[in-house]
């Protein structure tokens, strides 16, 4: 019974409410704008938070990553960062092997990229020969780094593409691989598209 009284009140209330803002479009624009850009405000802050730290990386076991950096004096770079050394990599490799399963080393670098005479700058990552198995991402085409890729010294430099740049500038044609690309005017034979 008390339910039955609230529900004519609500709906009094409801037309005041209304018949007030009819009253005020000045208000009722600065109130409806105000709402909007708060909503929208926090869904897009919502949406980056999910995408950078909510959702887990798109590789195998990304819960048993483990991200080490050097905080410090800048170590092996003269571009504003600390960056490890490839020999420091392979002594930390042989140090840690009871600690972690695998080590892998990247490092992010904007080049330009020559595909059949056109440039363009884009950040690429160098990594190891035992990248993609340790996190799980295989071939599309062709194939990704082993370790053995890392094995001679200024040995034959190879390249995996992206699955997007793949599809962007080769339009997904799988006889890329065997090709050659430049990354800063040095040559890079494509193996594979990841």
């Amino acid at each position: 019974m008390a339910s039955e009284l609230q529900l004519p009140i609500v709906m009094m209330d409801l037309r005041y409410a209304l018949r007030t803002l009819r009253k005020s479009p000045g208000f009722t624009a600065t109130a409806i704008l105000t709402l909007a850009l708060g909503i929208g405000s926090s869904a897009a802050i919502f949406t980056l938070l999910d995408q950078v730290s909510l959702r887990l990386l798109p590789v195998q076991n990304p819960e048993r990553l483990v991200l080490l950096r050097w905080d410090g004096d800048w170590m092996g770079s003269n571009q504003g960062y600390a960056s490890w050394s490839y020999p420091w990599y392979e002594d930390l490799e042989k140090e840690t092997g009871e600690v972690f399963e695998q080590l892998f080393g990247y490092h992010d670098m904007a080049v330009a990229v020559g595909v059949s005479g056109d440039a363009e700058q884009l950040d690429v990552a160098f990594v190891t020969g035992n990248y993609f198995g340790a996190i799980g991402i295989g071939a599309a085409a062709g194939r990704t780094l082993e370790p053995s890729d890392d094995e001679t010294l200024d040995g034959h430099p190879v390249a995996v593409l992206s699955y997007d740049f793949w599809r962007d500038r080769f339009a997904n044609d799988p006889d890329v691989v065997g090709q050659t690309i430049l990354l800063n005017q040095y040559p890079f034979e494509v193996i594979g598209v990841a």
